[in-house]
Order: structure tokens, then C-alpha cells, then sequence
């Protein structure tokens, strides 16, 4: 499965005006995220998954948007990837 997560960028126009609004928003989709986790003390599930997945998405949208409301530049955006790429071939190998 591919998914174009550039086709976010088309959603900019929904963000907030400022960064401080739209971390309201990463922490409002956060919570509603969490919402959808049932935890006990002894394992965590997913209540509804199709719920999960909708709230999953609407927190990447949103915090997304506040990346690129930061400034997020794609210098940032590579050091990221880098990142990753060392976790792959070092901390997460398998």
C-alpha cells in the first residue's frame, strides 16, 4: 500500500491562523485519539478501528499543519528521514 501523505499539503488552508490555535488542535485530535484506546492493566486495545483510524488521521492533518505553520522546510523534513534511516539500520533492526 502507498500512501501520498503530500496530498496534506492541499489542507493548509484548514489550519488556524497561529501556531499557538493550532496546537490546540494537535492536542484536541491527540485526546480524541486516545479516546479510542481502551487500557487496563494488563493490555491496550482498540475500541472501535475505524474510529482509530479516522482520529489517527485527523492528528496528522492537524499537526501537519502545524508543522508547516512553524516554518517546517524540507532541510527539516530530510534530517528527519535521516533519522529514521539510522533507527532502521541500527535501533529498530531486526
Amino acid at each position: 500500500m502507498k500512501i501520498d501523505l503530500n496530498k496534506l499539503m492541499n489542507y493548509k488552508s484548514i489550519a488556524y491562523a497561529n501556531e499557538t490555535a493550532q496546537l490546540g488542535k494537535v492536542k484536541e485530535e491527540y485526546k480524541e485519539l486516545l479516546a479510542e484506546v481502551r487500557e487496563t492493566s494488563t493490555f491496550t486495545t482498540i475500541k472501535n478501528m475505524d474510529n482509530f483510524k479516522a482520529e489517527a488521521l485527523d492528528l496528522i492533518t492537524a499537526t501537519v499543519n502545524l508543522l508547516l505553520l512553524s516554518g517546517l522546510t524540507e532541510q527539516d523534513f530530510e534530517k528527519h528521514i535521516k533519522k529514521l534511516e539510522n533507527y532502521k539500520n541500527g535501533k529498530y533492526r531486526r
